[in-house]
Order: structure tokens, then C-alpha cells, then sequence
């Protein structure tokens, strides 16, 4: 029970406010600030009312010692801790607290380990060291400079684990670190680890660095493989994913070997660092699609064969990264730094509180994002925890790219400073993000979202627009797009063909524009079909129909894992704890559907030898590409340089005739098509129809 007469704490460096209960205020006491062999009589400034309290605020002259223990004492001799306050979300406390060097969390040698942890406001700070028998020594850190603590341990500590004790605001916590590298099963604590011994992955992927290059499939190491009905070894592990010769029971290719054949250039993972949700001891126990951060630098622990050891983990994710570049496929790390799982036990919260998230007016966390919090980016060591954890996961795991969630949650001078660290390590990463504009606040101004888009040029947005107007209303399943159905709205599919890049509310540039009808999130395509009352004869067509233009259209095509072949998850529109009988990627598909894939990588080998479907600039888009809506409410788009192609994009089931110049031929189709010898050519069925010109 807490039996302070009073609550304090610190606001600013020379400004304190102190909370007294209605039943414990008297009039006219004195109170005065003890410690560091000081005693400073404050100066009553401001006294409220708040119903059941009373609020005064009290200034000081005197420098203050956040390292060290004060207390505030009134003139009954009564007295309370001064606790941190506002002051750590001062600009002020930002700018003398803030460090820069790349050494936080341990630095090992076989000769000794430092470690380094950073809290301003801490009043001690102990290492508790557990060595591989099970026996427990506590070390005393060392208070440096800019909010840093060190100790340095003189011998060989490799697979010893660690934690931190912390006294901060009256109490001593248990804190894990939050620049450690290695983890027990659900982050109980640390391990000091050899990186040098991890797994050596051989293998770079080879990429332009231009993301109209990539063709990017979305996906999840465990969906992936927990289909019960395919003879995975490593069922929904790192080690699964990449197991080669894995067939469906007519013979054809799965998992990674799919991924080759169908075509795609980077896969995306959905998260792979160290999330809550699931018992890594017993993970079958649990589902989790893995958006609830626990530890930035770490990976998840349950796609791991033993979460215990302190190895193995990130043996086999380097392995299964290693493996995707030898099969010429990118790995794209999906990151979730708007938020964390756990608001309170956050180590950085624990190790400064109040200093990592945002709040209201009244002091209390902001939850525009769902989830209790929502990082503050922009203040100077939470932006270093993110850059510091993308740049280690861009060189010591060789990760080619990372999909931000809610970026318009993060600010946009911590993702420009970021992209420009990334490019200085591989100038081939490619970085986007879900740019919604979600703070009606001032603070919009200077997040990462869409409208703030001339700012930050090199990163690309999930293209909403599109996916509304192709697909139909995510939020009124019963609302058709162009490809189930409505074009009352060709100019708008005109837009969307183009990359939204003449669009005055969308993107500079087309490479800023994510395309996509379907990804984790919401129904599947096939799902919102099913609500619309269509039957499979024709949500096959308007599937082809829509995932063609995602790969036809300027922009970066995306696509949702098992888009391909009709993925189900059974209605269900947010399946993150759903389990694997809605989440798993059902690969029976892969035979029931052969035709439909193999039309789809027809569509992304085209797409990847010809550069016209990778135009970038406004005069480029003017000058090489015309999209012609038809009465029918077929749309034409012809290049008329560089690859010579005109394709068709035909959402009706209704017949026209077409005449073709006589140069062309028709190369690749959805649907059978009748051709006259005067050039005609009758299309009656929803579809996509390339034809392209005699060389």
C-alpha cells in the first residue's frame, strides 16, 4: 500500500508538482526539496483544486541531480520521493540525455563483456548475471555521462544470462534490455552470445535498388507451412520454409520452391522479431499473427526449433534468410515500431517513465493505435532504438527491405533518417509502409503519412486507393470495385492503372504507390466475393481480373500470399488469433488452381521484361502510356514505346469486338478468345487480354 502523505514529481529542471489528498492539505506549510546535501525551499506558484486533490505546482533555483535520490519534506516534517515527471518529455532533457554511439545493450569479448544501458533518471542500476550452472552474481553499474550506465565483467561470459535491476521512481524493477540480441523462451532474460558463432550466411540477393523492380509476396513463416496435409518436417519454423523438393500430391511445387517458380522478387515476412501472444515453450498452444512487439533486435522465438537456446533462433532465421537470396528472393521484414505489446513493462518505460510515449493534454498515453500507446518516435533515443534496430537487422541478418506498420504513426524525420542509414549500408533495400493519416492533432504535420508525401519521396505507401476502387469497399463487403463489377468510375481505374500518379491527392511518383486488393488484413478477395453473393465461376475471373492489374499497373505490385489460387480464411476479416485452420496456406489450392498460376506468372514474367510497366515520372506516363476507357467498361492501355503492348482489362461479361492494329497478336489471355481474319477479335468473357506486337 502506498502511505505517502503526498505524490511528486519532477516536471521540468526547475519546476515540480506536488499531488496532496483533499483529507492530508493544510494551508500555509512550507515545502521544501532534500537531497544531494541540499535543502531548497520551493516557491509555491500555482495551487489547484481538483475535487479530491490538490495540485500545487513549485518552482526552485538550484541544479538538480536526476542520478540522485530527492525527497520533498513540509514543515510537519512529512515527506515523499520525488518521482520523474514531465521532464523527461522536456526538450531540454531530450537534448543533454540523448547519445549517439552504436554500443548500447552488451559488447563481448572472450576476455570480457561490457554492458551499457540508458536511464537518466535511474538511481542505480544493477547486472544480474546467470552463468550456465544456474548460479546467480550481482554486479554494481557505473553512472557515465548522457544517461549512461556501464560495467564492464573481466571473463568469458558467452551464454550466460543476463538481466538488468533498475531503481527508478521509487522502486527497484526487473528490466530486460532493450538492445539485447539473444533470448530464453518469452524473454525472461537475456543471453550474452558470440555473434561471430552464429550462422555465416553465404548468400546476397542482387536487386536494382529500384522498387518498380519488385514483385512482393506477403506471407507468414507460419502459415506458410502448417498445412497438415504437406509433408513439412519443421512445420511452421524458419527450417520449414525453406525445405526444397516438397510436393502436393499431384507433384507440384511448394513452399520455397513455389516461390521460385512463380516469380516473385522479395518475400515479406510478416513479423519475425521477438513478439507476445504466444508461449514459445508450448507454441502450438497459441496463434498470433505477431504485431504485439516484445524485443526489437531479437527474432520470434516459436518459429525457432528450441527457444531456449540462445543460438538457435537466429541460426536458423540467417539460414532461412540465406536460402530465400540462394533461390534469387528478397526478404522484406515487416516492423511494427508505433506501438508495443506490453505498455507498462516496456524496458524503455521501465528505464524512463513517461519518455516513450505519447499523451494527451492530461498526461495520459495516447491509443491511436489501438494497442494503449503509441512510441514517440520523434524524441532522440526512441528514434535511435528504431534506426539502431532496422541498421542491425540490415547487416547482421541481411535483410533487403522493411514494410513499416502504421507509419503515418511514426514521425517523418525519423523514416527519412532511417532510409538514408539503410541506403548508406545497401543501397538495394527498399523501404514503404501503411501511410495512413491517423492524429487529427498537430502532430500530423511531421508523421509519415500519405499527405506528407513530397517529404519523403523514397518511401512507398500502401496504396488504399487502388484497393478500394480494384477490389470494392473493405468496410462494405457488399460494395463492388471495377474488377467485381462497378465502372461507373473509369477515370478513377484510369488513376489506379497509372500509378495514382497524376492523382492530386495521391503520389509524386509511382514508385510510391504499393498496389494491392488483398494482404493479411480484412477479407481475402475471394471472402468478399463470397459476401457479394458471387458464385466461383465468376469470383475466379474477377480474381485473375484484379491480381493482373496489380502486376500490370505503375507502381509496386503486391500480393497476398495464396491470392493467387483463391485464398479462404473462411470469412473470417481479422484472423490474427484464428489458428491455423483459418490462417494456413491451404496448398491443396496449388493443384485445384494450376491454370490460374501459371496465367499469374505469365503476367509476372511479362512484367519483368518490360520496362514500360515501370514508369516512374509524370512526363514518362504522359509521353508512353494511354489508357483508354471503352463503353463497355474494358479498359485499353497501349505502350507505345519500348515494349510495344496493348492490353485489355475486361471487368463484364457481356460480348465486343475488338479490332487489334493487324501487328499485333494476341500472346497472353485468361479467357478463350474467338479471332476474325480482318483483325476482330470477340471478347465475351471478365478477363485479362495481352496482345503484343510482331518483332
Amino acid at each position: 500500500m502506498d502511505n505517502r502523505p503526498y505524490y511528486c514529481y519532477l516536471d521540468n529542471f526547475d519546476e515540480l508538482t506536488i499531488i496532496v489528498p483533499i483529507k492530508n492539505y493544510q494551508d500555509n506549510l512550507d515545502y521544501f526539496l532534500v537531497g544531494n546535501d541540499e535543502i531548497i525551499k520551493l516557491k509555491i506558484n500555482q495551487k489547484i483544486n481538483l475535487g479530491v486533490e490538490i495540485k500545487l505546482v513549485a518552482n526552485f533555483d538550484a541544479y538538480i541531480d536526476l542520478g540522485k535520490v530527492y525527497f520533498v519534506e513540509n514543515t510537519k516534517k512529512q515527506s515523499a520521493e520525488l518521482y520523474t515527471g514531465k521532464i523527461v518529455r522536456t526538450e531540454l532533457f531530450d537534448n543533454i540525455y540523448s547519445y549517439k554511439k552504436y554500443d548500447l545493450g552488451f559488447t563481448y569479448s572472450k576476455e570480457g563483456t561490457k554492458f551499457k544501458i540508458w536511464s537518466p533518471v535511474a538511481k542505480y542500476v544493477k547486472l544480474e548475471l546467470v552463468d550456465k550452472l544456474g548460479n546467480v552474481t550481482f554486479y554494481d553499474f557505473i553512472y557515465k555521462v548522457s544517461g549512461i550506465w556501464r560495467v564492464y565483467v573481466d571473463k568469458d561470459l558467452e551464454g550466460y544470462k543476463y538481466r538488468y535491476l533498475v531503481y527508478v521512481n521509487g522502486k527497484e524493477q526487473v528490466v530486460t534490455d532493450p538492445y539485447g540480441k539473444s533470448s530464453n523462451a518469452n524473454g525472461e532474460y537475456n543471453y550474452v552470445i558470440d555473434l561471430h558463432k552464429t550462422y555465416q550466411q553465404k548468400s546476397r540477393y542482387s536487386f536494382s535498388g529500384n522498387p518498380l523492380d519488385a514483385i512482393i509476396y506477403e506471407t507468414s513463416v507460419r502459415d506458410f507451412t502448417s498445412d497438415e496435409s504437406i509433408s513439412f518436417v519443421n512445420k511452421k519454423k524458419y527450417l520449414g520454409f525453406v525445405e526444397k523438393g516438397i510436393k502436393t500430391e499431384k507433384g507440384n511445387s511448394v513452399g520455397i520452391d513455389y516461390l521460385k517458380d512463380l516469380g516473385i522478387t522479395h518475400v515479406q515476412l510478416m513479423p519475425i522479431f521477438d513478439f507476445e501472444g504466444i508461449d514459445e515453450n508450448n507454441p502450438d498452444s497459441q496463434y498470433n499473427w505477431g504485431y504485439n512487439p516484445s524485443q526489437y533486435f531479437i527474432p520470434e522465438g516459436s518459429y525457432s526449433t528450441d527457444a531456449n537456446d540462445p543460438y538457435k533462433r537466429i541460426n536458423e532465421l540467417k539460414y532461412m534468410i540465406d536460402k530465400l537470396h540462394e533461390k534469387g528472393i528478397g526478404v522484406i521484414m515487416d516492423v511494427v515500431y508505433n506501438h508495443v505489446y506490453d505498455t507498462y513493462n516496456f524496458p524503455m518505460e521501465k528505464l524512463v517513465p513517461g519518455y516513450a510515449y505519447h499523451v494527451d493534454r492530461n498526461g495520459i498515453y495516447t491509443n491511436v493505435s489501438g494497442c494503449s500507446n503509441d512510441l514517440a518516435t520523434h524524441r532522440k533515443m526512441m528514434r535511435k532504438l528504431i534506426i539502431d534496430s532496422v541498421i542491425y537487422w540490415a547487416t547482421e541478418y541481411k535483410i533487403d527491405g522493411f514494410r513499416f506498420d502504421l507509419m503515418g504513426l511514426i514521425d517523418y524525420e525519423t523514416m527519412n533518417e532511417l532510409t538514408q542509414e539503410l541506403h548508406d549500408v545497401n543501397p538495394q533495400l527498399i523501404v514503404y509502409g501503411e501511410g495512413w493519416n491517423m492524429i487529427s492533432s498537430n502532430l500530423s504535420d511531421r508523421m509519415a503519412h500519405m499527405q506528407n508525401k513530397k517529404v519523403i519521396p523514397t518511401i512507398g505507401f500502401f496504396n488504399d486507393k487502388f484497393r478500394e476502387v480494384i477490389k470494392g469497399s473493405t468496410f462494405n463487403p457488399k460494395e463492388p470495385g471495377y474488377a467485381t463489377g462497378n465502372i461507373q468510375d473509369l477515370g478513377i481505374v484510369k488513376e489506379m492503372i497509372l500509378g495514382s500518379a497524376n492523382n492530386r491527392f495521391m503520389f509524386k511518383y509511382s514508385s510510391q504507390s504499393i498496389n494491392y486488393v488483398e494482404c493479411h488484413d480484412n477479407l481475402t478477395f475471394y471472402d468478399k466475393a463470397l459476401i457479394m453473393n458471387k458464385n466461383d465461376e465468376v469470383i475466379y475471373p474477377e480474381q485473375l481480373l484484379a491480381t493482373s492489374m496489380v502486376l500490370l499497373s505503375q507502381g509496386v505490385p503486391f500480393i497476398h500470399s495464396g491470392q493467387e489460387f483463391y485464398r479462404t480464411k473462411s470469412l473470417d476479416e481479422n484472423s490474427y488469433i484464428s489458428g491455423d485452420e483459418i490462417n494456413k496456406l491451404d496448398w491443396s489450392l496449388r493443384d485445384k488452381h494450376y491454370q490460374s498460376i501459371d496465367f499469374i506468372k505469365k503476367i509476372i514474367d511479362l512484367r519483368k521484361k518490360h520496362t514500360c510497366f515501370k514508369l516512374k515520372s509524370t512526363s514518362d506516363l504522359d509521353s508512353k502510356a494511354e489508357v483508354v476507357a471503352l463503353n463497355s467498361g474494358s479498359i485499353m492501355v497501349h505502350f507505345n514505346e519500348s515494349c510495344n503492348l496493348l492490353i485489355i482489362f475486361k471487368p463484364k461479361s457481356i460480348k465486343e469486338t475488338i479490332i487489334i492494329p493487324e501487328e499485333y497478336d494476341l500472346t497472353i489471355s485468361s479467357e478463350n478468345v474467338i479471332q476474325n481474319d480482318n483483325g476482330e477479335f470477340h471478347l465475351d468473357k471478365i478477363g485479362t487480354y495481352i496482345f503484343s506486337e510482331r518483332s
